[in-house]
């Protein structure tokens, strides 16, 4: 009994080990963001919604109805909810959910809007739905448990155009925190999820190396994303990712673009 009782503390200890290094590894993806605001005013209309360490967006489309883009990591969806309170909706407002990409602290709050179009690009649909795990270092050994998983109702295209009442939501693929990872350009604001980040010290970075499936495409993808917006001379405003304030200008991202790894 007491060599049982030896072999059970030590796996116990170990489990406690893995999940801090775990845990470590997560929180050091985070340093030297610039940290999330509890909520922010975006042009158009655009409201950021702080869930824990991810923000969700809120975009009006018209009258009461509104899209999201992602939908946070808290699976009764408070923060989002009271969001739409505050504008005079409620859950059958929210027409469209653009997903940024399939990890769970992106789809936990989905199911709180039955009404909802669901997009993402054909390479997140597995890992949207929980069929698949994630493809980081990390996040490769988990999978959406049941209250993350959503399926996808619309797959996306890369450069359509989504229109939403009065609302017009471009469309851009960049593979590499995840292999359908989008961006999404609205009203002047470009939305990249996980894919990017604005730093404390005014840079502009890339996806997380531990919790991306290929880094080096993540930088590719974000530097070819640039060359598209100047050439077809579009107007980005904001840069919003989900992990980092928003900040005004293109500056950090135009620099980042033409630098070298």
């Amino acid at each position: 009994m007491k060599l049982i009782k030896r072999i059970l503390l030590a796996l116990a200890a170990v489990v406690v080990l893995l999940v801090l290094v775990v845990g470590g590894v997560i929180a050091s993806a985070f340093l030297g963001n610039d940290p999330l605001p509890e909520s922010a005013e975006l042009p158009g209309g655009a409201r950021l919604i702080k869930d824990g360490f991810v923000a969700a967006f809120v975009l009006p489309a018209g009258g009461n109805d509104v899209a999201l883009i992602d939908c946070g990591n808290d699976p009764d969806a408070k923060a989002i909810l009271a969001e739409l309170k505050r504008r005079g909706s409620d859950r059958e407002s929210v027409k469209e959910i653009f997903l940024t990409h399939g990890h769970g602290d992106h789809t936990a709050g989905c199911h709180q809007f039955p009404n909802a179009d669901v997009m993402a690009f054909p390479g997140d649909i597995e890992l949207a739905a929980g069929t698949k795990g994630g493809p980081g270092l990390i996040t490769k050994q988990f999978k959406n448990g049941p209250l993350q998983r959503v399926t996808v109702t619309h797959p996306l295209h890369d450069g359509s155009t989504i229109q939403l009442g009065d609302l017009s939501v471009r469309v851009f693929a960049i593979p590499g925190h995840t292999d359908g990872s989008a961006a999404y350009l609205a009203r002047g604001v470009l939305y990249l999820g996980d894919s990017a980040t604005n730093r404390k010290d005014g840079t502009f970075a890339g996806a997380a190396k531990v919790t991306s499936v290929d880094s080096a495409q993540n930088h590719a993808s974000l530097r070819a994303l640039w060359k598209r917006i100047e050439a077809e001379h579009l107007e980005v405003k904001f840069l919003a990712p989900a992990h980092s304030a928003p900040r005004e200008g293109t500056e950090s991202y135009e620099a980042f673009a033409h630098g070298n790894d």
